[in-house]
């Protein structure tokens, strides 16, 4: 229903970080990461990163990185470890990274780390008559 996930959500215990990369030197070596691949273990992730930046990457379904460009004023909307679980891994946790990228200006990002209550139980929704799909 619409409305399914509304009881784990009375008493989110969500987060708001203010992420500050400093400028990145012109000679960064080839592969140098600002935050190694991860996956973000709550239920979503929302980015506001800074218009013109670069650096945010995720992996693809084939196994490449590939680059995270974003319209200014848009959202980047990541699944998290605890999305993937809740909908029995019809959704997958994006496994991202931020690169360093030479010559890029200090920055800012906003991010939005969305949780569930404390109390929240977490299953799959896999089809079955107590966790219908």
């Amino acid at each position: 229903p619409e409305d399914h996930f509304e009881p784990f959500l009375r008493a989110p215990i969500s987060a708001l970080r203010a992420l500050h990369y400093p400028p990145t030197p012109p000679g960064v070596l080839p592969g140098q990461q600002r935050a190694g691949a991860h996956t973000d273990y709550g239920s979503l992730t929302i980015l506001l990163p800074q218009a013109g930046s670069r650096g945010l990457e995720i992996r693809t379904p084939s196994g490449a990185w590939e680059e995270v460009t974003a319209p200014p004023g848009c959202f980047v909307v990541n699944i998290g470890d605890l999305m993937a679980r809740w909908t029995a891994d019809r959704w997958v946790s994006t496994l991202h990274r931020v690169v360093a990228v030479p010559g890029q200006p200090e920055r800012g990002s906003l991010a939005f780390f969305h949780q569930p209550d404390w109390e929240a139980e977490v299953g799959p929704l896999d089809g079955s008559e107590a966790h219908p799909p």
